[in-house]
C-alpha cells in the first residue's frame, strides 16, 4: 500500500507544474473507513412485515452460523483534495474532494456473505491520471476558485454515491439533509412530469 501510494503522488508530482500554473495543487492521502451492515430492507404491508421479520431471523442464524460475526463495511480510499494555492482562498473542507476506493468488504445486508474486491494497482492509477486531466481541462476555462470550491453538483455526488459515506457533513449541511433534499426533488419531478402527462392525455 506504501508503494501504491508513493506511484500516485509522484502521478500528481509529475502534473503539479501544470497545475500550479493554473492556481491548483492537489493533496493526496489515505483513509479507512467502516459502516454498520443493517438488516435487509422489505415492503411496508401486513403480509410483507411477517416475511420479512422470517428472512431477517433467518439472515440472523446464517451470520452466526457462516461466522460472519457482523463484519462491518470497510473501505480502503485514497483522497485527492483539489485546493487553490491562493493563501486563505477558503476552507480545507470546502475544497472539492475526489475519492478512489483501493479495496473494501462490503455486503447489503446482515446474513449475506461479506464480498472482498481489491482493485488492480494500474486501474487506480489510471483513474486518477484520468481525473486530473479532467481538472486541467476545466482550469483552462474557470478560475482556480470554481474549479476547487464544492457545489451542488458535488453536494449531490457525496450524498448519493456509496463511496463518500465517509463524509458526514459539506455545504454547510449533515449529509442526511442533502439525501433529503435530493430525494424529495426526484419525487417532485417524477409525480410533476406525471401530472403533465396526465394533464395531456385528460
Amino acid at each position: 500500500m506504501k508503494e501504491l501510494k508513493e506511484k500516485a503522488q509522484a502521478l500528481i508530482d509529475k502534473y503539479t507544474p501544470e497545475l500550479s500554473s493554473k492556481g491548483l495543487k492537489i493533496l493526496l492521502s489515505k483513509r479507512y473507513f467502516e459502516s454498520e451492515v443493517g438488516e435487509r430492507s422489505g415492503g411496508h404491508g401486513v403480509c410483507a412485515i411477517i416475511f420479512n421479520s422470517i428472512d431477517r431471523a433467518r439472515d440472523h442464524k446464517e451470520e452466526k452460523k457462516k461466522g460472519y460475526n457482523y463484519e462491518k463495511n470497510k473501505y480502503h480510499y485514497f483522497i485527492l483534495t483539489l485546493c487553490p494555492t491562493e493563501k486563505n482562498a477558503f476552507r480545507r473542507e470546502e475544497c472539492r474532494e475526489y475519492a478512489f476506493i483501493l479495496k473494501k468488504v462490503e455486503r447489503a445486508h446482515v446474513g449475506q456473505e461479506p464480498r472482498r474486491v481489491l482493485y488492480r494497482e494500474e486501474k487506480i492509477l489510471s483513474k486518477i491520471e484520468k481525473q486530473i486531466l479532467k481538472i486541467l481541462k476545466k482550469a483552462e476555462k474557470s478560475s482556480a476558485q470554481k474549479v476547487c470550491q464544492n457545489n451542488i453538483i458535488d453536494a449531490f455526488r457525496y450524498a448519493m454515491t456509496a463511496k463518500y459515506e465517509y463524509k458526514e457533513r459539506f455545504l454547510g449541511k449533515e449529509s442526511f439533509s442533502w439525501e433529503m433534499i435530493f430525494i424529495s426533488a426526484f419525487c417532485v419531478l417524477v409525480f410533476g412530469s406525471m401530472f403533465i402527462i396526465w394533464l395531456f392525455t385528460k
